[in-house]
């Protein structure tokens, strides 16, 4: 997969695990490099949406886990598949509703 920071939700629905990882990874990495670079988390959402094609897939209640991870940098296998399980579960979801 090409290292692309947006893709639509129909792009992100044709993601297998392995590039829906690199897909959020990049997000967190782009997201880590703006706040270090002085901006806060406020101005960044005020330019752009780093999380809109991932909006309508992702359940609410895992929603505020992926965006507190990418914030803070964390990282960990639990978080992640915590994130992978939503998504699947919210791809799933999203697909019934367009039938």
């Amino acid at each position: 997969m090409e290292n692309k920071l947006k893709f639509s939700t129909d792009e992100l629905l044709k993601l297998n695990q392995s590039d829906l990882v690199s897909y959020i990874k990049s997000i967190q990495e782009n997201l880590q490099s703006k706040l270090k670079s002085g901006l806060t988390i406020d101005e960044i959402l005020d330019t752009e949406d780093p999380f809109e094609s991932l909006e309508p897939i992702l359940p609410q209640e895992i929603y505020p886990i992926m965006v507190l991870a990418m914030i803070n940098n964390i990282k960990t296998k639990h978080v992640m598949a915590a994130i992978l399980e939503g998504i699947e579960k919210g791809k799933e979801k999203y697909k019934s509703n367009l039938k």
